[in-house]
């Protein structure tokens, strides 16, 4: 016999002589424990009933004395007024979806089912009982309270409720049982078991003792029932009742299922003791494959343990030799990507420093050409102003000597405008509320709007301070945001932006106009750069407004909105409290270095 054919017969052996008896002492494992918590089950019924009819006791009792206490109650027992007494009582009952019942101060019954003698003596006592009546065909619980006047005992009110099929099917949902409530004398008054069960349960439950035990039922069909039973007092009894049959049908199943999981078991093991051999040698086989796609590049190709210790003892140190060979190429891939990136770096800051230069450069040459021809086109001014005045009946001469006024005017502003790169400033004041200034900077564009469709809102945080005085970050903002509103005609969006960081302040503007065009991007803080046709501008109010951000520490970009609808000026100052003692002295740059260290 070979070794695979007796592998099979050992392992269909050995499955047969454990499957086998195994199922038969689980089949009567599971039969016991099923009935035994089928009995826990009803156990707990009687129980679970007390705990609910206690409950409903106080809550019985409780509306009786809110009926009782009903305003106006007193006065009508007291004056013999039934019928009023009587729709008081009915109006304070419907709230509680019972019946009402009332007695009158000489015992008799004004409304609703007729109490005991003793609940309604128990009442002229100052008593609020709670208990259960039979009229016969049907038990209720009645609650009663007695309706006192300066101390005299006027009568009784109170509230009554059937036991009907709604509570015993409410009990048949709580205990999982069928529930049959039954008079003192056997009559079943509600019940949800079938009619035969029903009377069988009511037969039988007449020789039971309220005994705290679980019996058998087993009706002509043969089908087996677990019964238990709690008294009502001595007015009727509640049966619980559970399907003994129903609560077993689950065995056959079972029994099927663990037949068919046999069979599988066995199929399985006879299968696995096939591939024995196979499985021995597959591992060396994917140990060659991997180290194949390691050649290739490949570190993840999958390895597989053996049950020979020595072959799985290798799939490991090859293992860990891949590991260790990918996180040394890591860490080597990852240096080239922090050289490249520093490199960026370097580029991106050499080409700032370039720009700086050269616009530092421009702007001294600017500051100090405005301030040689400032003084001559004063006095050049005053001389026309002269002329004009000499040349009132000459027309054509006022004309030209105003045209020229007007042009020495310009002048003048443009030098001004060069000079405010310079201008001395207040030293005490280095700091402002960016978020203020902004909404300051919005209030001037709209009101210097000239149609009503422009829209300009304010976003973002409600107090950023920002290591900047405040006329200069709002004649920045107001260079930029005069261009948004020439890019959208007055008639389109602007957004300003406010962001606060922990060093920084960030504020951006938006605009929905036809953007800036890629090739001029690089040029729009060059001095006398401008794209507006005509007269409108000389191409100096985001030369000044770089320069005026440059020297608080910050800086100043354009570029064009994601979304293609606009332009977008972002300006990042150095937060209030992280500023510096000098502007400009060791402040931050772009790239999260220090300008002084460069």
């Amino acid at each position: 016999m070979s070794l695979q054919r007796a592998l099979f017969v050992l392992v269909a052996i050995a499955q047969l002589a454990g499957l086998v008896p195994a199922g038969l002492v689980l089949h009567r494992r599971l039969a016991s424990t099923l009935e035994a918590r089928a009995r826990e089950d009803l156990l707990l019924a009687p129980a679970l009933l007390a705990d609910r009819e206690a409950m409903r006791a106080d809550a019985m009792m409780m509306h009786a004395k809110d009926l009782a206490s009903s305003e106006g109650l007193a006065e009508a027992l007291q004056r013999g007024d039934r019928a009023f007494a009587g729709q008081l009582v009915e109006v304070a009952s419907g709230a509680f979806d019972e019946d009402a019942v009332l007695v009158g101060s000489g015992g008799e019954v004004w409304a609703g089912p007729e109490p005991t003698d003793a609940l309604v003596q128990a009442t002229r006592r100052g008593l609020s009982p709670v208990e259960l009546i039979s009229d016969g065909a049907m038990l209720r619980r009645m609650a009663l309270a007695p309706v006192v006047r300066q101390g005299v005992w006027l009568g009784a009110a109170g509230v009554a409720r059937a036991l009907d099929l709604a509570d015993a099917g409410t009990l048949a949902g709580l205990t999982r049982s069928e529930v049959v409530i039954l008079l003192a004398g056997g009559d079943v008054t509600a019940s949800t078991a079938e009619e035969e069960l029903s009377a069988a349960v009511a037969e039988m439950a007449a020789g039971w003792r309220d005994d705290g035990q679980v019996h058998g039922l087993r009706l002509g069909s043969g089908r087996r029932y677990l019964v238990a039973s709690a008294a009502l007092g001595d007015v009727g009894a509640v049966a619980f009742v559970r399907d003994l049959d129903g609560e077993l049908a689950v065995l056959p199943e079972l029994r099927r299922v663990a037949a068919l999981a046999g069979l599988w078991a066995l199929a399985i093991a006879l299968i696995l003791g096939s591939f024995l051999a196979a499985m021995l040698a597959r591992p060396v086989r994917t140990l060659a494959r991997a180290a194949d796609r390691l050649a290739e590049g490949n570190f993840e190709a999958p390895l597989e343990g053996s049950l020979v210790r020595e072959v799985d003892r290798v799939a490991q140190a090859f293992a860990e030799m891949r590991r260790a060979l990918a996180a040394r190429i890591d860490e080597v891939e990852t240096a080239n990507r922090e050289l490249a990136e520093r490199q960026r770096r370097l580029s991106a800051l050499q080409a700032e420093l370039i720009q700086r230069d050269r616009l530092a450069a421009s702007g001294r040459m600017v500051t100090e050409l405005a301030h040689e021809i400032r003084n001559p086109v004063a006095n050049v001014r005053n001389c026309l102003e002269v002329i004009r005045r000499r040349v009132d009946d000459d027309p054509t001469g006022r004309r030209f000597a105003d045209l020229a006024i007007d042009e020495l005017l310009r002048m003048h502003e443009l030098a001004e405008r060069m000079l405010d790169l310079n201008r001395p400033r207040d030293p005490d004041v280095r700091q402002c509320d960016a978020a203020a200034v902004a909404g300051e900077v919005a209030a001037l564009v709209r009101a210097g709007a000239t149609d009503e469709r422009l829209e300009v809102a304010v976003h973002g945080e409600e107090s950023a301070g920002a290591a900047i005085p405040p006329d200069a970050l709002k004649q920045v903002l107001l260079n930029v945001m005069q261009n948004a509103r020439e890019a959208v005609s007055d008639r389109g969006r602007i957004d300003l932006t406010i962001t606060a960081a922990d060093s920084t302040v960030v504020l951006e503007v938006l605009d929905d106009g036809s953007g800036v065009p890629s090739d001029v991007l690089e040029k729009v803080f060059d001095p006398f750069f401008t794209t507006k046709v005509g007269l409108q501008g000389v191409g100096l109010g985001l030369f000044v407004a770089e320069g005026m951000i440059r020297t608080y520490g910050g800086w100043i970009t354009a570029s064009n909105r994601d979304d293609g609808r606009g332009a977008r000026f972002r300006i990042e100052l150095i937060a209030a409290d992280r500023a510096p003692a000098e502007p400009g002295a060791d402040r931050p740059d772009r790239f999260g270095g220090s300008v002084a260290e460069k």
